[in-house]
């Protein structure tokens, strides 16, 4: 791709030449020679001819470099392929012209790109407009795909000079793979299979019902299997399976997720038909699927669910068409890492199965010892533990005690669900003198004892229970776990930890909207000379409140990385990456790491995702720097901020401002930097009034990282340019003034708006000469307000509060509120010759602090007059 820096500077010598040429050739010509004359003048309108022509194209934007629009993937068809084979695949997004790669997020895929189709386009004969005809473009890629990639879904992108688009699932496979033949709606005109085989189709319409016919021999015991939510596709999937006679012999219920399973074990041989549909009769673009069928090895259950690191361990498995294996041998690493893996089956057969969860940990493990509910009977264990246990039957209840000692705080966590077991965990802890869970049928609830548990739980981590608790006595306690509704079996296995807190966090980019929504951000782009923000979140676990210093390192010493800390107990931090000048242009793969330290113990973690897609732009027609390198607010008061734009390529378009990263409670509003402008001004204001402004709101004080985003409209386009972050300290007040009611009416006469909130009002009080006229007498009515301080970081001095901005006819006086004291009353009078109006004021409270004057102004307030 050609870069705009390039063409304006060749055209500009381009030009240059030209016209050098054309003088030196005037130059060259023989006065009082006709002939010589004309040849001068032939030469210099063929070279303006080119001037012009090269303005056209220019002009016309068919000089490569002008659009820069990100690439957007919408679908891959067909979503997967074989171990080992060649895969042709479309896809279809938009801006995918100039795709110069295919982006795979795991390794054995390579891609070749065939063929692209661009979109039509539409041309104008000058600048500043543009269009186009919306039509999703195609790309049709070679994928080769090797013999020993691991089974299961990579994500694919594609690449151009524009960026790197959204990520879409392409999953890999064990069978042989074909794609859905529309043939017909009738039973004897479905797509004949030779099992076992994965079809890659797509529910078309709202009425569209794919079908399949195949053979089975009695006793076969058939898997149907269905991907899509799983990767992405809206389909809600319902198999139905029907005989040779189209009697219906078997359907399906929820699989994994909204993705069905249908197993059904052949009483007769015969031809069988399996038909597709969406459940809610629902289909159109997106409605694709993935389906795996044959007497496939299915696994449904493993136990126990996980091993710790550095330890043997023989793990049972049952489920359909898994032979002989009945139990597998998984030795863990002492370095393996914490968390959860895919565990697959390979049978004798050759096939392999669905994967399973598996968890590794680092706690001491044992395997339950299955009790009655009672407590005298219940598994003692030392803490720190894992456990792995079972709740069957149905009914069932697990209990365990153990000792603390005093002021000892402990975690109690579940991990079932997430693990691909059925139970729904409920978690109950029990004081030291009330264990007993009930009778040996189950759990009976313990409505006539309140105080008999500590703390029930059954979803805070995730759909799994979680207890957090502080042991005030020393003691023995006991915990139970049941399922949620009283269900059990096989598949309702768990693994339970109980260890002290473990302080750490996790770290997520992502990028919000103009309706403050979050989304994952993975794919940033950059031009040359300019920032991108990236926004950090952070989920703290155990009561972890330290800083996190972030850093990117892989990125090159050339680029400049904001200074990012996420100060104690804050949540997220914006950090901006500027590229130099010269940065190669493509793609750069990144990653974001945290780093802090407790303890004595460094944590490091890297941000998800752990492969953030930085694109590499040549310069935009604008950028963003501000003057100032770091802001301080105080509470209720306001801050500037300068900044500056630097135009490019003649562009002079009005230039929208906002602030990223701004902490809560503070607020800046928006600001555009005028057409042909370059500077503006924004405001950041440190602190909000809520309940229609009935109370003052204040941020937290501290340090966050803020940057200014411009966005702009080239040629039809919107681009976006930030500017490199800087730090805002939220500083506290030593005070902050408060009055209420902030809202109220004056009334004179009998009846008050209602809607109104009405201060106190004294009696009236005449104010002018009894001689006069009773409908010329003026008269005053006074309200009381209330003003109060709220002071801060130990300041206690007096404040003086002086009404500011007061209309004619309203009166009030300054006052001093004695040093200690929080709360003053003061009279405001208000003059009966007043229109029926609503007027303003406010009050200043002021004080003096180290020798400096100190100033804060109350909330506006509004009084309305009614005659």
């Amino acid at each position: 791709m050609y870069n705009r820096l390039f063409h304006r500077k060749q055209r500009s010598n381009f030009l240059y030449n030209v016209q050098t040429e054309s003088s030196r050739c005037e130059k060259r010509t023989v006065k009082g020679n006709p002939l010589a004359r004309c040849f001068a003048y032939f030469y210099f309108a063929k070279i303006q001819a080119v001037i012009l022509l090269f303005t056209f194209f220019f002009g016309m934007g068919i000089f490569p470099g002008q659009a820069q629009l990100q690439p957007e993937l919408t679908e891959v068809f067909p979503q997967g392929g074989q171990q080992g084979s060649v895969v042709e695949v479309t896809l279809i997004g938009t801006n995918l012209r100039g795709v110069t790669a295919l982006w795979f997020s795991g390794n054995g895929i390579t891609a070749e790109l065939k063929e692209e189709t661009g979109a039509a386009d539409v041309l104008f004969n000058g600048t500043g407009i543009s269009g186009h005809i919306p039509k999703d473009e195609r790309l049709v890629a070679s994928l080769t795909v090797a013999p020993d990639v691991p089974l299961g879904p990579q994500q694919v992108r594609v690449v151009t000079a524009d960026g790197v688009s959204n990520a879409r699932n392409f999953v890999v496979g064990a069978l042989s793979e074909i794609l859905e033949d529309e043939t017909g709606a009738a039973l004897d005109s479905y797509n004949w299979l030779e099992l076992p085989v994965t079809v890659n189709g797509d529910i078309a319409s709202i009425d569209d019902e794919d079908g399949f016919s195949f053979s089975l021999e009695k006793g076969a015991r058939l898997i149907c299997d269905v991907t899509a939510q799983r990767i992405g596709s809206l389909l809600d999937s319902y198999l139905v399976l029907r005989n040779a006679d189209g009697t219906q012999v078997a359907d399906s219920g929820l699989g994994n997720g909204l993705d069905s399973l249908l197993d059904y074990t052949a009483p007769a041989s015969g031809k069988y038909t399996l038909q597709i549909r969406d459940i809610r009769y629902k289909g159109g673009k997106g409605y694709g699927y993935r389906l795996s069928i044959g007497e496939l090895p299915y696994l449904e259950n493993i136990f126990p669910l996980g091993g710790r690191r550095g330890s043997e361990n023989i793990i049972s498995v049952s489920g359909a068409n898994l032979q002989t294996v009945n139990s597998i041998q998984i030795s863990i690493e002492a370095k393996a890492e914490i968390g959860s893996q895919s565990l697959r089956v390979k049978t004798p057969s050759g096939f392999t199965s669905n994967p399973h969860s598996f968890a590794i940990g680092d706690l001491p493990e044992m395997t339950e010892a299955e009790s009655t509910s009672a407590s005298d009977k219940a598994n003692f264990v030392d803490v720190p533990i894992t456990f792995n246990g079972k709740i069957e039957p149905a009914g069932d209840v697990d209990m365990f005690s153990f000792e603390v000692e005093a002021g000892q705080r402990l975690v109690f966590v579940v991990d079932a669900l997430s693990l691909g077991s059925q139970l729904d965990a409920l978690l109950t802890l029990y004081d030291a003198e009330n264990t007993t869970e009930g009778s040996e049928k189950g759990m009976e609830p313990l409505k006539e004892k309140k105080d008999a548990f500590l703390m029930v739980n059954d979803d805070a981590s995730g759909a799994d229970a979680r207890i957090e608790w502080m042991f005030e006595k020393a003691g023995k306690y006991s915990v139970s776990i049941r399922d949620l509704n009283n269900q059990g079996g096989e598949d309702y296995g768990y693994r339970f930890s109980i260890r002290p807190l473990a302080p750490d966090y996790e770290l997520t980019v992502v990028a919000r909207d103009n309706r403050n929504r979050i989304t994952p951000f993975d794919n940033p782009r950059v031009h040359r000379g300019s920032s991108v923000a990236m926004q950090v979140e952070v989920t703290r676990l155990d009561g972890f409140t330290g800083p996190i210093r972030l850093t990117c390192p892989a990125l090159p010493k050339t680029f400049d990385v904001s200074h990012a800390l996420v100060a104690p107990g804050q949540n997220q931090a914006l950090l901006t990456v500027r590229a130099p000048w010269d940065a190669p242009l493509g793609l750069m793969p990144v990653s974001i790491v945290g780093v802090c330290a407790v303890g004595n113990k460094q944590i490091k973690r890297t941000a998800i995702p752990d492969a953030i897609l930085l694109t590499v732009m040549d310069t935009a027609e604008f950028s963003l720097t501000l003057a100032e390198i770091s802001l301080s607010a105080v509470h209720n008061k306001a801050v500037n901020v300068h900044v500056t734009a630097s135009r490019r390529s003649n562009f002079a378009g009005a230039i929208s401002l906002s602030v990223l990263g701004l902490p809560a409670r503070v607020s800046a509003a928006p600001l555009t930097i005028a057409e042909g402008e370059t500077e503006a001004m924004l405001s950041i204001k440190a602190g909000s009034f809520e309940r229609r402004e009935q109370f003052s709101v204040l941020p937290i004080p501290g340090t966050s990282y803020i940057s200014v985003s411009g966005t702009a409209t080239v040629n039809g386009e919107t681009v976006k340019q930030t500017t490199p972050a800087i730090p805002l300290t939220i500083v506290e007040a030593p005070f902050i003034v408060i009055v209420e009611p902030l809202r109220f009416s004056i009334v004179f006469r009998s009846t008050a708006a209602p809607e109104e909130k009405t201060a106190p009002i004294a009696n009236t009080i005449p104010v002018a000469s009894k001689t006069l006229e009773k409908e010329d007498v003026p008269t005053t009515k006074e309200a009381i307000l209330t003003l109060s301080v709220v002071r801060q970081g130990g300041f206690t001095d007096e404040v003086t509060l002086t009404p500011l901005d007061l209309p004619e006819g309203i009166t009030t006086s300054e006052t001093t509120l004695p040093a200690n004291e929080t709360e003053i009353q003061v009279p405001l009078q208000a003059v009966s010759s007043l229109k029926s109006d609503t007027y303003q004021f406010k009050f200043q409270g002021a004080a003096m602090i180290n020798g400096v004057r100190f100033q804060q102004d109350s909330p506006v307030l509004s009084v309305k007059i009614i005659q």
